[in-house]
């Protein structure tokens, strides 16, 4: 399946490993390039998303491998799915890319539930546009980013989501030393984070959730 807008088109892939063993070198470099990191250490991490995941997104730009997006879906309720992992070449952020992507997962998928580890609000925003109730709220107007936890269905996919990572519940929804050198080489987003336990600390990552998608 593609769909294709301008020059930018957004292709599915059905073995996410396969393809990253053709095209290892790429979207290492993909990697690198989104997160501020050297090759080398990108190259396990990216491979290690591409193993985990059950489906996946490419997405080129006049013909260039620009990002990927990568999905899992997880056992238990139905439409419970995870982002693996993300990322798009620096020169091509700020198109609305991976917006597209994620759009484009949820019509195929019809997922209802989606979790992450991130200590990106750009992530988090995008599960904002698309649920009716996220982990964490960044919006200026919430009195505590961590409300949602008060949901039911927020606090269950939550842990269902963090023993399917095998990590500990004592202090969700932060996961702590989950990025022992840091996710980010430079300008880290996660110091913009109204949560100082995640703000503070670079090698800190955080659980969030979707639930409930909104009807358009």
């Amino acid at each position: 399946m593609t769909a294709t807008s301008r020059c930018a088109s957004i292709q599915w892939i059905d073995d996410p490993e396969d393809f990253h063993r053709k095209n290892a070198p790429e979207l290492t470099w993909i990697g690198a390039d989104a997160f501020g990191q050297r090759y080398e250490v990108m190259a396990d991490q990216v491979a290690t998303r591409f193993a985990k995941a059950a489906v996946g997104q490419v997405i080129r730009v006049d013909g260039v491998l620009a990002g990927f997006c990568l999905y899992d879906r997880l056992p238990g309720p139905e439409g419970h799915w995870a982002i693996e992992g993300r990322a798009t070449r620096t020169a091509y952020q700020g198109m609305g890319l991976g917006m597209r992507a994620f759009a484009g997962f949820l019509d195929v998928t019809r997922a209802d539930i989606v979790t992450s580890v991130t200590r990106n609000p750009a992530v988090c925003r995008l599960m904002a546009h698309h649920f009716e109730v996220s982990l964490p709220d960044l919006r200026p107007s919430a009195h505590d980013p961590l409300w949602p936890l008060k949901r039911r269905g927020v606090s269950d996919a939550m842990r269902r989501y963090a023993d399917h990572l095998d990590v500990s519940h004592d202090r969700l929804p932060i996961l702590e030393n989950r990025y022992p050198s840091g996710l980010y080489g430079v300008a880290d987003p996660g110091k913009g984070m109204p949560l100082p336990d995640l703000a503070n600390h670079p090698e800190h990552g955080m659980i969030a959730v979707g639930v409930g998608r909104q009807q358009a």
